[in-house]
């Protein structure tokens, strides 16, 4: 919802507005930060199902590739949101992000080291379980 003007009373009144009337680029930044979110999220199932299961040696190159997959969809995203902000914003003096943008670069991050953990030889460490 987005506030439009003010009634009568000075009180804000608030207009639904669908997704269509947004720019594409902010509906693509969305889409790419979801898809990434899902990947992570089926990644983390994975390797959880790999563990009770008790095979985790086969599941370490597919959950890997999928953790890549998702920190290149989230950098494209991260990357893309301040460029497009910055050129559709009317001051282009000064800007300041919330903290969910550095939230998402710290998951981004967290990912990456994960992806590369999970890249570790893990033929060695099977035999410690």
């Amino acid at each position: 919802s987005i506030p439009n003007g003010y009634n009568d009373n000075n009180l804000k009144t608030w207009h639904c507005q669908y997704l269509l009337f947004f720019p594409d680029w902010q509906i693509a930044t969305l889409a790419l930060l979801l898809g990434g979110a899902a990947i992570i999220l089926i990644a983390f199932l994975v390797g959880l199902i790999s563990i009770c299961v008790g095979s985790r040696r086969r599941f370490y190159r597919p959950v890997a590739v999928m953790l890549f997959a998702a920190v290149v969809l989230q950098v494209c995203s991260l990357v893309l949101y301040p460029i497009k902000f910055i050129e559709t914003v009317s001051l282009k003096i000064y800007h300041e992000f919330n903290w969910g943008y550095g939230l998402a670069w710290g998951a981004t991050i967290f990912s990456f080291g994960g992806a590369i953990l999970y890249c570790l030889n893990p033929k060695n460490y099977e035999d410690y379980y």
